[in-house]
């Protein structure tokens, strides 16, 4: 078994079963929770049973649940996972640059080798065609990057909205129908209020759009899955990571949806932008002005 436990899990993948791979999109994704959670937790987060759990802890290398816990709370106390790489307590700002910048680097060649084009269309198509789109996502990760989304698709002219609270997200869910549709983003795919949120707006006639890592729930619940590279999943220590990788599949579906678009709406989009930077331009203006006063 290996010194770190995150990289052989990582390297397992292609070789677990498929209710094992759900427990590693899970740990991978909250390294802390599996670190001290029971197995009854662990096979309850991760949407199998407690067997699986065992079956994974012995498929990575590790005799018993408790050898896991152990192995796996020593990989995060000795340095911190990020990427392929691995920063130590040690390291000073020069070599946090290079390995930051790497760790980056890595995970977006790993989307753009390993996203599926034929999803993307589907779901630039499913977007160009639908009549809203509401885009959801919890905390400051998904969460955000759900704003982001909507604000790429309203500068497309497209009427697109963002919740991050959960009660709301299910609210949203409930006002959509045929013709609509839903982006949901979560990296571990096993949240409650995102999962519930597709259901509803599924069983509503929506087009369900689902951001997340394969196996997870969100990931079955929906009928366009933009599967994100499950050997990249982020840390508790670097979610950045993740939510770069979000971002860029979300710069590639905005795209995607723009060169769907008729050239009549492309010139309005371009004109609100233009009227978007006379404004700024005009602001800058008077505070110089304003300045110069005595």
């Amino acid at each position: 078994m290996s010194d770190n436990l995150i990289p052989a899990i990582r390297g397992a993948l292609p070789e677990l079963r498929p209710a094992e791979r759900k427990v590693a999109a899970m740990v991978l994704a909250e390294m802390d929770f599996a670190a001290c959670a029971s197995i009854s937790a662990l096979a309850a987060r991760a949407g199998v049973s407690e067997p699986s759990v065992t079956r994974f802890c012995r498929a990575v290398g590790c005799g018993s649940l408790r050898q896991f816990k152990l192995q796996l709370a020593h990989s995060l106390a000795a340095g911190v996972p990020y990427q392929a790489v691995t920063i130590d307590k040690r390291d000073g700002a020069a070599a946090l640059v290079h390995k930051v910048c790497d760790g980056i680097a890595a995970a977006l060649e790993d989307v753009r080798e390993r996203i599926d084009p034929a999803a993307l269309d589907d779901a630039a198509a499913a977007i160009s065609a639908a009549r809203r789109v509401c885009c959801i996502g919890m905390g400051s990760g998904s969460g955000v990057v759900a704003q982001e989304a909507s604000l790429r698709l309203l500068r497309l002219d497209i009427a697109a909205s963002a919740h991050s609270d959960g009660q709301l997200q299910r609210l949203a869910a409930g006002m959509l129908g045929d013709g609509d549709a839903l982006l949901a983003i979560s990296l571990s795919g096993c949240s409650a209020e995102v999962n519930d949120s597709a259901r509803i707006a599924r069983r509503r006639g929506a087009r369900v759009i689902a951001l997340t890592q394969p196996g997870t729930p969100l990931g079955r619940e929906a009928q366009v899955p933009l599967l994100l590279p499950l050997s990249s999943a982020s840390t508790p220590y670097s979610p950045g990571v993740a939510q770069l990788m979000q971002l860029a599949i979300v710069d590639m579906l905005a795209i995607a949806v723009a060169l769907r678009q008729q050239p009549a709406v492309l010139e309005k989009a371009r004109r609100a932008k233009a009227e978007a930077e006379r404004s700024r331009s005009a602001g800058a203006a008077f505070a110089a002005a304003a300045s110069a006063r005595p």
